[in-house]
C-alpha cells in the first residue's frame, strides 16, 4: 500500500458540527471526511467516495475563537443578513497520510506539480488552504506491536490503554465524526478520537479485537493511526 504525506495550514478553519444550529461549533481538527473532500477537489472529483485511508496529525496547537459573522439566510424565497456566531480554529495546520490504491498516484502527481482542479480550503470557503507535499512512501505495514507512540489522533477503538508519558500533557476526547462517506451528502458510521491538544506524541497499548478497518500502520518510519 502507498501513502501520500503533505501539509495543509492557514490562519482560520472551521468544521462545523451537524449537531448545532444558533452557535456554529466546529470540531477541533480536520475532518477524515473533509481531508477525503480536499483530495477530490484536488483531483477533480466533485462526489468523492473512495475506501482509501487517511491519518491526521496536529502540527500546531489546537486554538479557537468565537466571532460574530453575518450570515445570509433565506425565508420563503427571500434572503436575509443573520447575525451568527461561529467558532473559529485559530492557526491550524496539519500533515496527512493519505493511503490507499485508488487515488495515491493521481494526487502524487497533482501535489508535486503544484496544481488541484478546484480549490481547497479548511471547512469554509473562506479559509482556503494551499496543500504542499511532503513525501511519498511506497510501503505502507500494519504496525503490530502491542505498544504505540504516535504524532497522529487516535480513534478511541484502537485504545486498550492510553500510557500517561507526562504529566505535562494535555489529552481531550473528540467524538461525532463523521467516517465514511457513500455519495450524494449521505455518510455512514462516526468515529471519536483522542488528541494531545498540543500535538505531542500519544501512547497506549492497542486493543487486540479493534475494528479492521481502522489500525495503526507504520509510514515513513512513523507510527500512523488510519481510518
Amino acid at each position: 500500500m502507498k501513502a501520500v504525506i503533505f501539509d495543509v495550514k492557514g490562519s482560520i478553519a472551521h468544521f462545523r458540527r451537524p449537531d448545532t444550529t444558533a452557535t456554529h461549533l466546529t470540531y477541533p481538527f480536520i475532518t477524515p471526511t473533509a481531508v477525503k473532500g480536499m483530495v477530490g477537489a484536488i483531483i477533480g472529483i466533485t462526489d468523492f467516495v473512495t475506501c482509501d485511508r487517511v491519518g491526521i496529525q496536529l502540527l500546531r496547537p489546537v486554538r479557537t475563537s468565537a466571532q460574530q459573522l453575518s450570515m445570509l439566510g433565506k425565508d420563503a424565497g427571500n434572503t436575509f443578513n443573520r447575525p451568527t456566531t461561529i467558532e473559529l480554529l485559530v492557526n491550524p495546520a496539519y500533515r496527512i497520510y493519505y493511503t490507499g490504491e485508488q487515488y495515491t498516484d493521481l494526487l502524487e502527481d497533482k501535489l508535486k506539480q503544484g496544481q488541484s482542479v478546484y480549490p481547497t480550503y479548511l471547512g469554509v470557503a473562506f479559509a482556503l488552504t494551499f496543500p504542499r507535499l511532503v513525501t511519498i512512501d511506497e510501503h505502507v505495514e500494519r504496525a503490530d506491536e502491542d505498544i504505540v507512540t504516535t504524532r497522529t489522533v487516535v480513534p478511541t477503538s484502537l485504545i486498550e490503554d492510553l500510557l500517561l508519558t507526562q504529566s505535562s500533557l494535555t489529552y481531550s476526547r473528540a467524538g461525532g465524526f463523521m467516517k465514511d462517506y457513500l455519495g450524494n451528502r449521505t455518510f455512514e458510521k462516526s468515529i471519536s478520537y483522542i488528541y494531545e491538544k498540543d500535538g505531542n506524541p500519544i501512547t497506549f497499548r492497542q486493543k487486540s479485537d479493534a475494528d479492521g478497518n481502522l489500525g495503526v500502520f507504520t509510514i515513513g518510519g512513523e507510527a500512523v493511526c488510519l481510518v
